[in-house]
């Protein structure tokens, strides 16, 4: 009698348990407490480089991609891959202070990198504000820039389940930077337990209305910039997918063994984090030195430059100074022969029987000869004057040459 009360009891709870599902189902409200329920209180912390936690119940939900509709930008999609990164770990890598965005930050040359904590906005939305500054290679644009980046976590976004970010960026030193900015969406789904999809499109938006000169020269610099920068990037999150995929194989191999041996030691684990931790800080001034070195290097390149620079364009007025004096004694050669040749047709007609034809002859050759000279001294100056001006044009293309190779090294 017993087990036929117990047996009835597991079925009345078994008949139970769909119709409390159908109820949530049902009402809107229950659902929205459900999934706040398995957003535990650490999602909210986001300025940590720690996994975010996630309850039981939310790992048993998997998102489906065609069912989580694609909300691109109208400008141009850079990155559509899956990586081998889970999404929650992808939001980690892309939007906190990781040591993945700070090698990236160094091998774009952005420096000087600020970050404001994610806040919760009235709306649901979660807001965060970055300044750095980019060093240039163009010389039209100068040396640096500054930036201001706004990052905003929509409150559509399910934590590890898929992430909706807008970056709108402003770039506060190029031309006619208070006409545009960049606004870049960047959208994490998950499929599966260590796999996920990052879509990026990116897109121009105009404050005001520039000529279609200047709208075109503003699309074509950033369009070129922001497909260098979306390239570099997705090569990078390969990089790291095999990185980290190969530390999750040793970490693999060395529970194994652990479960093995069956032994723990705590103060084994104590040595490596310790010296995960000195390796960080290392890792952070290294990079810091780097960036240092690099801004000095370009410094010390830029001061040798103007130098070499300023001495050619002296050496270039003194040419042209000394090219002004013999086309100034040219003109005053050719005014004093005119004057003679007048001269000498009046005394001509004057003293016609006095003078012979031989002497005439005698004195045109003469005035001839001198002429000549003036003209060949000139023709002489103006040689000079061009195989300087060769010389100045090779020193600046081997100058450039330099420049380029010194910033490919970097």
């Amino acid at each position: 009698m017993e087990k036929t009360r117990l047996l009835s009891f597991r079925e009345g709870l078994g008949k139970e348990e769909p119709q409390s599902e159908k109820q949530i189902k049902k009402s809107p409200l229950l659902t929205s407490e459900k999934r706040l329920r398995r957003m535990p209180s650490k999602s909210l912390d986001l300025n940590k480089n720690e996994y975010l936690s996630l309850d039981k119940s939310s790992t048993s939900d998997s998102v489906d991609e065609e069912n989580v509709p694609e909300k691109d930008l109208h400008g141009r999609l850079y990155i559509n891959r899956v990586f081998r990164i889970s999404a929650e770990r992808m939001f980690e890598l892309l939007f906190t202070s990781s040591r993945f965005m700070q090698r990236f930050a160094n091998s774009r040359n952005i420096i000087d990198v600020v970050s404001t904590p994610w806040k919760v906005e009235p709306g649901g939305d979660q807001l965060r504000t970055m300044t750095y500054t980019i060093v240039l290679n163009n010389p039209l644009t100068g040396k640096c820039t500054a930036a201001t980046e706004k990052q905003t976590l929509y409150k559509e976004s399910r934590e590890a389940q898929f992430y909706l970010v807008d970056s709108e960026v402003v770039t506060h030193d190029v031309p006619y930077h208070d006409y545009f900015y960049t606004l870049n969406r960047y959208h994490i789904i998950r499929s599966s337990k260590q796999k996920c999809r990052l879509r990026v499109s990116t897109d121009l938006k105009y404050r005001k209305q520039p000529w279609a000169i200047i709208k075109s020269l503003i699309e074509k610099n950033s369009w070129s910039s922001l497909e260098d920068y979306f390239k570099q990037l997705e090569s990078d999150l390969l990089m790291e997918e095999s990185m980290l995929n190969q530390s999750i194989e040793d970490t693999g191999k060395l529970s194994s063994l652990r479960r093995r041996r069956r032994t723990f030691n705590r103060t084994a684990e104590t040595v490596p984090k310790l010296s995960s931790q000195r390796s960080s800080g290392d890792v952070g001034l290294d990079a810091k030195g780097d960036v240092s070195g690099k801004k000095k290097e370009m410094e010390n390149c830029n001061f040798a430059l103007i130098v070499v620079m300023s001495i050619f364009l002296l050496l270039l007025v003194l040419l042209n100074v000394t090219l002004f004096l013999k086309l100034s004694k040219i003109e005053y050669a050719a005014q004093s022969f005119y004057r003679l040749h007048l001269q000498e047709e009046k005394s001509l007609h004057l003293a016609s029987d006095m003078v012979s034809e031989v002497e005439n002859i005698q004195k045109k050759r003469d005035q001839a000869r001198r002429l000549k000279g003036v003209l060949r001294d000139s023709v002489m100056m103006l040689e000079q004057l061009k195989s300087s001006l060769i010389m100045l044009q090779k020193t600046f293309d081997l100058l450039n040459k330099n420049k380029t190779g010194m910033t490919v090294e970097s």
